[in-house]
């Protein structure tokens, strides 16, 4: 079947034309679109696009019109000329529609990117412009409570400034600042300022600096310590001083404090009222402080109604503990036979009279300690002479009756005292010559050697006699100690093994290798490790062991010590039988002794002695397991110098003439000839008026004297002290050595303090003197 062409061309130009008719409305519509957002872009390209389709619409049903009315009218030919140029125009439309196409969808991608953020900030700024509103609402309702709380304020003030102002106490508030916030009108009044006037300023502003200071300082405190103080405070007032008792406190918000308020109480009368009291209470407590006796008031049944301090201190009982009780529950009395004392209390009641108690009356104390007291009693009467208690009036008079004791004893003991001085005096001079000669024999080689050991024998036994009359020195004089520096082991041990030759003990001894050296007087030391070795010794009938350790300790590492630094300790301990508490709190007393036959100087002697040494001597016990006694020395800062023996070759080489004085004849005969054994001129006096006369003839002379020696002590004349002056007045260049057998003279410790340049303490051996002099002679003049 053929289909005539006419409808078909009919067709398509129809279809050209609503093709064209409808681009060109979508056209109008993307136009319209546009117009109502000027600024969207992404409407814009809209608009450009739809143009761009409708161009290819209009352009395409215009290229099919022209053909269709060509092929109606035959003019294919000229069709055929036209269609590459609508060709082309179609296709540059079809590319631009494309490009638009894919640029469209990337654009459309931006767009959507940036709608998104955009719908995402128009939320945030609708969130938040909830959240400003609420606030709003918020702030508005807070305005109203601030307005309403602030009315409420206003209202309370008014509250609280009526109630103050119609108080009688002067109250205030300060703000955390100082500044005043309200007075009321009791304040206004006393201070002599209006509420407008103190509103605002502070304690500096109102009151002079002193108390303003004083105010603020009070203030501060009781914000410090964020509870109420009271403090008492004496303000000067247009009327004069007033004492006012104010208690201040913090005001407090969620226990943040932000005013500080005070309340004053004006205690100015009471306060007079309380001086005048306390004057008289003071005045009887004065009079009973300085009544050195104790005093104890009953009433009539005998309850104790006062104790003064020193009763307190002689009973055992305290004020609070003794009131109320009956006086003879805390007054107990034996008499000197043991038996119980009657009640001095009812003794007054019963005679109405002064009384007295007998002799020797012994107080049992609290504790169960007994004192030796004088008592008297009275009975207390009112004004009408009514009996209204009794007052009792002791004093402890142990301390009066053991001097009394101690006095007879000390009477005896330095007549014993001098007399053992004198005898270890003349002794020493003995040994003096005993030693000298027994130096000087045993030089000869003539001798026999068996005579050689019996001279060395009487030789040893004449230096432990040298070592007895130092203990009787220590004893007799005391003394300062001529301390040389020395190591404790050698004197330790030596002591320790000469008193316990012989015991059945057992001696431990321990000993470090670094032990520190000590500046001490070998003999006393010896006398005190003696003595508690000998104690220690004592403890232990049945035998046992002794311990005896020495160390090196730091003095701020020991409490008891009261000076920092180096010590020495000597720690000596016993297994014996220990000592009872309070006997060791005695031990070291003058005369306290435990033993029938002790003399109770042992162990005072001793803490005597390391006293003189600046040390420390201290014992602990336990009864049944044995004693400790500790003893600390300084430690010395000087270098062990052991004194070298010279030749008596050498000695004998050092040719001097020398002046040697003694009041005793057998001394200056065997120190000649010792002095001569060394090579020595020598010339000798009987005391130091013939010494100074010798010594003037001689500096005279074309031959002075090179050394001089000197006794100290010369009974019934002139002694080495004075005639040392006189020798040196007229030789200021003089050598003059000391010698003495009292080695604990203070005048052997110091002896440069006195013009010598050396010590030597009888009775000294040929070696010693030797040495002595030697090193004098060889050392300048002490004046040079």
């Amino acid at each position: 079947m053929i289909i005539p062409w006419t409808p078909v061309i009919a067709i398509d130009i129809a279809g050209s034309v609503v093709t064209f008719v409808l681009a060109v409305w979508c056209a109008v519509l993307a136009r319209e679109w546009t117009l109502k957002k000027p600024n969207d872009i992404f409407r814009h390209y809209i608009f450009l696009l739809t143009l761009a389709i409708v161009f290819f619409a209009v352009s395409r049903s215009v290229g099919h019109l022209l053909k269709q009315l060509l092929l109606l009218c035959h003019q294919s030919l000229l069709w055929k000329q036209i269609s590459p140029f609508s060709g082309a125009i179609n296709s540059t439309t079809f590319v631009v529609i494309f490009a638009f196409g894919i640029y469209f969808h990337r654009f459309q991608k931006v767009h959507f990117e940036v709608e998104r953020y955009r719908n995402n900030l128009e939320g945030m700024i609708a969130k938040r412009t909830t959240e400003l509103e609420e606030i709003n609402i918020r702030l508005s309702e807070e305005i109203a409570e601030r307005k309403h709380v602030e009315y409420s304020l206003k209202e309370s003030k008014g509250y609280l400034q009526a109630i103050l102002d119609n108080t009688t106490l002067p109250m205030y508030l300060k703000d955390v600042e100082g500044n005043y916030i309200l007075i009321n009108r009791e304040y206004e009044r006393l201070a002599r300022i209006s509420n407008a006037e103190i509103i605002g300023k502070n304690d500096f502003d109102v009151f002079p600096g002193a108390i303003a200071a004083l105010f603020q300082f009070q203030d501060n405190e009781v914000k410090a310590k964020n509870t109420p103080i009271e403090f008492e405070e004496t303000i000067l007032l247009h009327d004069g001083e007033h004492t006012f008792l104010t208690s201040k406190f913090p005001l407090r918000d969620n226990d943040i404090i932000y005013a500080v308020g005070g309340v004053c109480t004006d205690i100015t009368q009471r306060k007079l009222a309380e001086e005048k009291l306390a004057a008289e209470q003071e005045r009887l407590a004065v009079t009973l402080r300085s009544i050195g006796d104790g005093v104890i008031t009953t009433d009539v049944s005998g309850q104790i109604v006062l104790i003064n301090k020193v009763a307190e201190d002689l009973t055992g009982w305290s004020q609070e503990e003794a009131v109320g009780r009956p006086f003879d529950e805390v007054f107990q009395l034996l008499t000197k036979n043991r038996e119980h004392y009657p009640n001095p209390v009812t003794t007054a009641l019963n005679s109405g009279q002064i009384f007295s108690l007998e002799e020797q009356t012994i107080l049992v104390n609290k504790h169960g300690g007994e004192l030796l007291i004088a008592d008297s009693g009275a009975p207390i009467r009112d004004t009408g002479s009514n009996t209204i208690g009794v007052v009792i009036v002791f004093r402890d008079i142990s301390r009066q009756s053991r001097l009394e004791e101690e006095n007879l004893k000390a009477k005896k003991l330095e007549s014993v005292g001098v007399l053992a001085g004198g005898i270890a005096h003349d002794f020493n001079n003995i040994l003096a010559a005993i030693l000298g000669n027994i130096n000087l024999a045993r030089l000869d080689t003539s001798i026999h050697e068996q005579t050689q050991h019996l001279l060395l024998a009487a030789e040893k036994a004449s230096l432990r006699a040298k070592d007895l009359t130092q203990q009787l020195l220590t004893f007799s004089k005391g003394g300062e100690p001529v301390k040389k520096t020395a190591s404790l082991q050698e004197v330790v041990k030596d002591s320790a093994d000469f008193v316990l030759h012989g015991k059945n003990v057992v001696v431990r001894y321990t000993f470090p290798d670094d032990l520190w050296l000590v500046d001490i007087d070998k003999g006393q030391i010896s006398q005190v490790i003696q003595n508690i070795v000998i104690n220690a010794d004592h403890a232990m009938p049945d035998g046992g062991m002794i311990s005896i350790v020495c160390e090196n300790i730091e003095g701020n590492a020991e409490p008891e010590l009261s000076l920092t630094g180096k010590y020495v300790a000597i720690a000596i301990t016993d297994t014996g039988v220990g000592i009872a508490p309070d006997v060791i709190e005695k031990m070291f007393d003058p005369y306290f002794s435990t033993k029938s036959t002790g003399s109770g100087l042992g162990l005072a002697i001793c803490h005597s002695i390391i006293r003189k040494h600046h040390g420390h001597i201290t014992a602990t016990s336990t009864p049944g397991e044995g004693t400790t006694f500790t003893i600390t020395l300084p430690a010395s800062n000087n270098p062990l110098t052991r004194p070298e023996k010279l030749p008596l070759e050498t000695q004998a080489g050092q040719q001097a003439k020398i002046l040697f004085m003694d009041d005793e004849e057998i001394v200056r005969n065997v120190a000649k000839s010792m002095l001569n054994y060394l090579g020595h001129e020598v010339i000798l006096a009987s005391d130091g008026a013939e010494a100074i006369r010798l010594f003037s003839d001689e500096l005279a002379s074309t031959s002075p004297f090179d050394l001089t020696i000197m006794d100290l002590t010369v009974p019934g004349g002139m002694g080495g002290e004075e005639a040392v002056k006189e020798i040196l007045s007229r030789s200021p260049q003089a050598k003059v050595i000391v010698s003495s057998g009292y080695s604990n003279d203070p005048i052997m410790a110091k002896y440069q303090h006195y013009g010598f340049c050396a010590a030597i303490v009888k009775p000294y051996q040929l070696d010693e003197l030797g040495r002595v002099t030697g090193e004098v002679l060889c050392s300048p003049p002490l004046n040079s």
